[in-house]
């Protein structure tokens, strides 16, 4: 795994104290000083932040992100070929959840955070890391804080676009999957999805947070972001 810092820090340096708030804008070009803060596995002002920023972005979005939603329930009708009144019922479904979207986005949110924190913590520690959940969580938060650079750009083009090209969830996303028909299977545009810059952002923090926090070698180190990857598409995306 590269090392997007130059030099290493001296052994048994202290780094300099930041404010919560500062790692959560350092993540974006210092990982390295805002993991080796991190140590402590401190991570509840940045995942409030996460939580918040999400639903602020969801909030501002709604347009696109329901046409968004509208194209892939189009979508998932047609695969599965249902009747009318199924139809019906699955889109009278959809119209509640959606109503409640702005208050469980905070919820699924953390509960990724954490789901995903575990999951690092399983597989680093099984691979030679040394960590404890919330090290692992810690990782995972900030982790998660490239893609929502990812899911503004994405608000950003239903302004400039429109949303008469959008043929499924992923159709103003910045990866691959965007360019995959209506009709392609679930699982094609999940894992399409992960060949997205910011995703990739991400998951080269997760190699990166588990090498400095966890202690693992960086090959290792870059395993397990690769599994988390695979894992988080199959359950998450």
């Amino acid at each position: 795994m590269t090392d997007p810092t130059i030099g290493e820090a001296p052994s048994g340096a202290v780094p300099p104290k930041a404010a919560a708030w500062e790692d959560v804008l350092d993540i974006y070009y210092a990982p390295r000083e805002v993991f080796e803060r991190r140590r402590d596995g401190k991570y509840l002002i940045p995942i409030l932040v996460l939580c918040v920023v999400s639903m602020l972005i969801f909030v501002l979005s709604a347009q696109i992100n329901e046409a968004l939603q509208d194209a892939e329930f189009a979508r998932v009708i047609r695969q599965n070929a249902m009747t009318a009144d199924q139809a019906a019922g699955a889109k009278a479904m959809g119209k509640k959840i959606a109503a409640l979207a702005i208050y469980l986005i905070p919820v699924f949110v953390a509960i990724g955070a954490w789901v995903s924190g575990l999951i690092i913590l399983l597989l680093g520690n099984a691979m030679g890391g040394k960590l404890n959940f919330a090290q692992a969580t810690t990782i995972a938060v900030f982790g998660s804080m490239p893609e929502l650079l990812g899911r503004i750009l994405m608000g950003v083009q239903g302004i400039f676009l429109g949303t008469d090209k959008i043929v499924h969830r992923y159709s103003y996303s910045i990866s691959a999957a965007r360019f995959l028909p209506a009709d392609v299977s679930n699982w094609a545009l999940k894992f399409c999805s992960l060949l997205d810059p910011f995703v990739i952002w991400g998951l080269f923090l997760v190699g990166f947070g588990a090498y400095i926090i966890g202690k693992m070698e960086k090959e290792k180190a870059a395993v397990l972001a690769v599994v988390v990857a695979l894992v988080g598409a199959a359950l998450f995306r």
